[in-house]
């Protein structure tokens, strides 16, 4: 029986909050295009459309984004600059890479702050059209600095530079 180390990433089960997530994604873009493709259509063909899926679209949009971002943070796939530590020796490079967590953990708490202000802020201002507290919007990328600053914290904490490649 292989242990969760020997089990190559593209092979081991997804957790269920990441296929939650991905079903999330999936549904938000689903129904963001037959939002935006209904409403060309009747403004092109009728010259008319439905003001609350311009409203349901942007506030989707800003979820998947979010949600799409937190993702790629599990996933480690966001962009790496690597020019240059993989020209300095084993000492350094350990240093910047606690260096880059510790700015990236700032920036990310500094991302937090922000948007729980703006979420206190949305709850007493409401979308025009459909009603809902703004808070809604801003919650999205309070979630998705929430998710990224665990991710950090696991990667620093847990995982340890050791056992990753390149460090």
């Amino acid at each position: 029986m292989k242990t969760s180390e020997e089990i190559p990433q593209g092979e081991r089960p997804k957790p269920a909050l990441h296929k939650a997530a991905e079903i999330f994604l999936a549904a938000t873009l689903t129904i963001m295009v037959i939002a935006v493709f209904s409403n060309v259509v009747l403004r092109y063909a009728f010259d008319t459309g439905f003001v609350l899926y311009e409203e349901l679209s942007r506030l989707l949009f800003v979820w998947l984004v979010c949600v799409g971002t937190a993702l790629a943070a599990y996933e480690n796939k966001h962009l790496n600059f690597t020019l240059v530590i993989d020209r300095v020796g084993p000492r350094t490079r350990s240093a910047l890479y606690y260096l880059a967590h510790l700015i990236g953990a700032v920036i990310l708490g500094m991302v937090i702050k922000g948007s729980w202000d703006q979420v206190l802020a949305g709850m007493q201002s409401f979308s025009p059209v459909m009603g809902y507290p703004l808070a809604l919007a801003a919650a999205a990328t309070l979630f998705m600095a929430c998710v990224m600053e665990l991710l950090l914290f696991k990667e620093v904490l847990i995982d340890r530079p050791s056992t990753r490649k390149g460090c």
